[in-house]
């Protein structure tokens, strides 16, 4: 018979434990490139669909000066910078040239204008009448006008009763004309175009109307300030991970570089927007998933290469007699090795090519869109194939290389057995070295020198080779526990339990593989359903943290309360039956000296109800007291507040002053009524404001703005107030009575002599308290960016996190609050927010964003979810479990053919003996059962040990921009976890049964031989 012939026999006489070999390579190969494939998928679109879904100046960048006396010059030398640090990387930029409002007129009609120049406008817009102003028919129409042509924000216009025909005159030594051509809207003011822009959105600002689409030149030479602005914006449906990560290490480098320019200039350039930081947020998402991604391939790994390693065993214990023959006739260990190495290559390339093409087929079929790199395949098909042949041809070279055997096919030799314990130390220091790191960072990610998380490649590698390590030390300590137990079941009558514990504890070395497989596999189904649950604790907190409320409805356009506020007064959220709960928020920038926060005011009565799970109901009580002293309540039904005012001024002063009366709405959202004008001229009169329809009201104090008397002083006095025409007394609604407008000064507030909260009382963040040294007591001083109010605080406690502000949180009552910044005479901030308690989050999300359009932007708190992210790392996991699940049954399987062939003849002697079949099939029942069951049992205490000593580091990592101070609760996905015990316990036990029958079928033979078998 020829070496071919030979070698074709001796592989078809082990085609069953070839066949597991193959199988072993396609589950390996497949489960892998899944993993793989599916994390760098899951890593692109999940980075895309965030930046696509990023609203306003998240999903920006801007620099912006003053015009240059050379525009054309500054226009280029940003254009180079730009196009060299921006648009490699999946990026674009605009340039937009805006005018502060411009004095103007139309009619009798006086304003101020802003004036926009922007290219691009009319494909992020839609014209509600008219043309646009490069059209050939609004050049001509405006040329016979003398003027230029414009189209104006269609709210604008309707407020300033403008129409396309209409002429704006604009003051100033450089004045033009205007020629309303048309009106128009943006298409979705939240476009990271507009750059979160409140004219945009509303069509008005606090002292300017528009804007009025312009051609460039159209906007420059004016008297006022005119700002040239580059606005940077990433191609979410182009954007790999690689270019985010260079996009984001190029923006802090721009200002700078146009800085250096020096035809752009350098007075004023500012950088604005939030681009980076929202880049650096997903990029942090990308390192946790690239911080998780190791633990279920290297699950895979050490349980699909154990599995060989049992396989390879059971196929050279298969082969010993052969081998012996074949050496004795002259084959070389090498030949031997060479041709099982072939028979690895003939079974595992096509196991590799199905196994790789299986995972690239199911993934298109259920994550259609996702790239696929063909190249990951070719890669783990080559590691898989590379790996198999060193275990499969090594074990059959080492078992050539020792043609005599003594048959069990379970004893190795010295060597052997000093490579094994020198790797398992080795291992152990690896994963000692490893956690160590882990410990040290407290997480697999740290810090660049840039500032970047990246993946620490040692402390990655932590949790599974600590979980490795572990289980190897279980798997030393199962010998003594054996002897414990063969002493324990000798001390009991008959062969069962004894014989079984005998096998166990004289025979480990046969069960160790199987085994280590199933400690490993369980211990790695124990880890994943503990970092699971961890996750999604700190992943339910963090998102309660970053949204507020279970949906935070947010409104365009909102800056400080100028005019009756209706949103105030009617959430239109009525009838909804899903809404348990909602109450307006502010929210916005204030400065600490030179350091920059954020406070959150909010109806501190309603904080565990509008926004449960964020912590911040038990801080809100310390601000109750400040809520309760906000306002003077008005009787329900109120319609009318009256007062005398009186007018001192010169005879023949013109103008008039319009009074207008403030107050509170039961949940502490500031709104006047409608100002009524009383002329200087006739010296004042009796004033009836009409009181808004709402229940709850509280008067916060009285308005007085002058208009049209230039150059002249009048003196304001208010009388008494009475309610309905009924007089009020008491403290509750004395104001300050006189008040001197200007030209320069032409806004007083009447505020109450009584109530009120000086200093207003606020709960810090940790974090924020420690960098400022504020203890509860303390005082401090903050500065409103919105309405620029100077507020005097106190500190009424600490807070580890304020909701929606991180760790430069300050929580305040809406009441005290609008009441302090009326009182200081500054602008009161308008709420921007609605925070929702809802059943059905995401459905009423959906709803408020269907219904309102762009004026609305409602974000449940699955948008704050690092979900997209990690959800398929979770998936990932739990294949790489359910892959090591797989593998611990096939090493079962090959533990039951390893127990068949090496001890038929202990079968025919306990026969001989008069041992009943029955016995012995109850005996091996035993012994598997009682491995299996010890395995799994200390594979989960493996798993469990492991999960605590990395699961919740790991959980943090997995979240980005969760506060130190945020803590991370412990916490196991057991639905999953009980499912993946229940099915490979039922099926080891199906297993294992078999084997039982096989045994028992095979003692009942009459007259069985060995050779027999």
């Amino acid at each position: 018979m020829g070496a071919a012939r030979t070698a074709f026999a001796r592989a078809n006489a082990r085609v069953g434990v070839l066949a597991s070999i193959a199988a072993v390579v396609l589950l390996l190969s497949g489960l892998s490139t899944a993993v793989i494939d599916s994390l760098a998928g899951s890593s692109a679109s999940g980075l895309r669909g965030s930046l696509a879904e990023a609203q306003g100046t998240a999903g920006a960048a801007r620099w912006q000066i003053r015009v240059a006396q050379d525009p054309e010059a500054q226009a280029d030398a940003a254009a180079s910078v730009l196009d060299r640090m921006i648009s490699p990387f999946d990026a674009s930029w605009s340039r937009t040239i805006e005018t502060a409002p411009v004095d103007a007129t139309s009619g009798d009609t006086a304003f101020g204008a802003v004036l926009l120049a922007d290219p691009e406008a009319a494909e992020r817009s839609e014209l509600v009448d008219g043309s646009w102003p490069e059209e050939p028919e609004s050049i001509a129409a405006a040329d016979a006008e003398g003027a230029v042509p414009a189209t104006l924000h269609a709210a604008a216009a309707e407020a300033l009763g403008l129409a396309p025909g209409d002429v704006v005159d604009l003051a100033g030594g450089s004045a033009r004309r205007l020629l309303v051509v048309g009106t128009w809207l943006p298409l979705e003011p939240s476009d990271p175009a507009w750059f979160g822009e409140g004219i945009i959105a509303t069509g008005a600002t606090a002292d300017g109307a528009g804007p009025f689409l312009v051609a460039e030149a159209s906007a420059l030479d004016l008297p006022a300030a005119i700002v040239v602005r580059w606005t940077a914006l990433v191609d979410s449906a182009a954007v790999t991970p690689d270019s985010a990560r260079l996009l984001r290490s190029e923006l802090p480098d721009v200002e700078p570089a146009l800085r250096a320019e020096p035809a752009i200039g350098a007075d004023g350039l500012s950088a604005l927007g939030g681009l980076e930081a929202t880049l650096s947020r997903l990029l942090a998402s990308l390192g946790a998933v690239r911080a998780i991604a190791p633990l279920p391939i290297l699950l895979l790994a050490f349980t699909g290469f154990a599995a060989l390693t049992r396989l390879s065993t059971l196929l050279g214990a298969a082969r010993r007699g052969e081998t012996v023959l074949l050496r004795a006739r002259g084959a070389s260990a090498g030949r031997l090795a060479r041709d099982t190495a072939v028979e690895v290559l003939a079974i595992g390339i096509p196991a590799a090519i199905i196994g790789v093409a299986g995972a690239q087929a199911l993934l298109m079929a259920t994550r259609p869109g996702e790239t696929r790199d063909p190249g990951t395949a070719a890669v783990v098909a080559s590691v898989v194939l590379v790996g198999t042949l060193i275990v499969v041809a090594g074990r059959a070279w080492l078992d050539a290389r020792r043609p005599v055997v003594r048959g069990a096919g379970d004893e190795v030799g010295r060597v052997a057995r000093g490579l094994a314990t020198g790797g398992g130390v080795l291992l152990v220091v690896l994963a000692a070295v490893a956690f160590w790191q882990f410990r040290l960072y407290g997480s697999p990610l740290v810090a660049s020198a840039s500032g970047a998380l990246e993946v620490d490649p040692i402390a990655v590698l932590a949790p599974m080779l600590v979980l490795v390590a572990l289980a190897l030390a279980a798997l030393w300590l199962t010998r003594p526990i054996d002897a414990l137990l063969e002493r324990l079941a000798a001390a009991r009558p008959g062969l069962v339990p004894s014989l079984p514990m005998r096998q166990l504890a004289r025979r480990a070395s046969l069960y160790s593989a199987a085994s280590l497989v199933t400690m490993l596999a369980v211990a790695g189904l124990t880890l994943s359903a503990a970092f699971s649950g961890a996750w999604q604790g700190i992943d339910r907190t963090a998102s309660a943290l970053a949204t507020g409320g279970e949906v935070r409805v947010s409104y365009a356009g909102r800056d400080v309360v100028q005019d009756p506020d209706p949103l105030a007064l009617d959430d239109g959220l009525d009838g909804v039956a899903s809404i348990t709960a909602a109450g307006p928020v502010y929210r916005g920038d204030v400065r600490i000296g030179s350091d920059r926060a954020t406070v959150v005011a909010m109806p501190s009565g309603a904080a565990d109800r509008i926004a449960p799970g964020t912590g911040a109901a038990d801080a809100a009580a310390a601000l109750e007291e400040s809520a309760a002293a906000a306002g003077t309540a008005l009787p329900n039904g109120t319609s009318a507040l009256d007062v005398a005012v009186t007018l001192a001024a010169p005879a023949g002063t013109d103008g008039a002053v319009s009074v207008s009366a403030w107050f509170l709405t039961e949940e502490g959202a500031a709104t006047p009524t409608a100002p009524v004008p009383v002329d200087v001229a006739a010296g004042g009169g009796p004033v009836s404001l009409d009181v808004p329809a709402a229940e709850g009201l509280r008067f916060i104090g009285l308005g007085a703005s002058l208009a049209g008397a230039s150059g002249v002083d009048v003196l304001v006095s208010f009388g008494p107030i009475s309610l309905d025409g009924s007089s009020v007394a008491g403290p509750g609604f004395e104001i300050v009575p006189e008040h001197l407008l200007t030209s320069k000064a032409p806004n007083a507030r009447a505020t109450l002599t009584g109530g009120g909260s000086d200093p207003l009382p606020v709960v810090l963040s940790t974090e924020l308290a420690e960098r400022i040294s504020a203890d509860v007591g303390g005082r401090f001083a903050f500065r409103v960016l919105d309405g620029s109010a100077e507020v005097d605080a106190v500190v009424a406690g600490v807070l580890p996190v304020v909701p929606t502000a991180g760790d430069d949180g300050v929580l305040a009552d809406l009441a005290a609050f609008e009441r302090y910044t009326f009182d200081s005479g500054a602008g009161v901030p308008a709420f921007g927010e609605r925070w929702i308690a809802t059943s059905e989050p995401d459905v009423l999300a959906a709803e408020l964003d269907r219904e309102h359009g762009s004026s609305v932007i409602a974000d449940a708190r699955s948008a704050s979810s690092s979900a997209p992210f990690i959800a398929p790392a979770i998936a990932a996991l739990w294949i790489g479990a359910a892959g090591a699940l797989l593998f611990a049954l096939i090493s079962v399987v090959a533990l039951v053919a390893a127990l068949g062939g090496s001890r038929l003849g202990e079968i025919v002697v306990l026969r001989a003996l008069g041992v009943p079949a029955r016995t012995q099939s109850r005996a091996r029942l035993a012994e598997l059962a009682v491995t299996l069951g010890t395995a799994v049992v200390i594979g989960a205490v493996v798993g469990f040990a492991t999960a605590l000593l990395t699961a919740r580091e790991l959980a943090r990592a997995a979240v980005s921009g969760v506060p130190a101070v945020v803590p991370v609760e412990f916490g196991v996905d057991l639905a999953p976890w009980l499912i993946g015990i229940a099915a490979f316990l039922v099926l080891a036990a199906a297993i294992a049964a078999g084997a039982a029958a096989s045994v028992r079928r095979m003692a009942s033979r009459p007259g069985l031989r060995q050779e027999e078998g």
